[in-house]
């Protein structure tokens, strides 16, 4: 794969499954991984960006999800607002 971190005319993200860092729910024993496949994420359910518990950059989600990545939070933030804007871009 050429990227990173991507975003599409469609208002969604894609990060390399590398990237991520836990999937799951705060007080929750459950928690996934991506298998190496790019991570898909709809910027319409995003509640916000910011940082979790153990300082890694975190999209909260609309049903309690939080996403942890390993990137910036430029990054994030970058993709965030392309996405919500729906321009197609590639961040890194």
């Amino acid at each position: 794969m050429s990227y990173i971190i991507r975003t599409s005319s469609a208002g969604l993200i894609y990060v390399l499954g590398s990237k991520v860092i836990k999937i799951g729910k705060p007080n929750s024993i459950d928690g996934c991984k991506t298998l190496g496949k790019s991570l898909l994420i709809n910027a319409d359910q995003i509640v916000f960006l910011g940082f979790n518990m153990e300082h890694h950059v975190t999209f909260f989600m609309t049903n309690g999800f939080e996403i942890s990545l390993q990137i910036p939070f430029a990054e994030a933030e970058e993709a965030f607002n392309c996405a919500k804007g729906n321009i197609e871009k590639i961040i890194r």
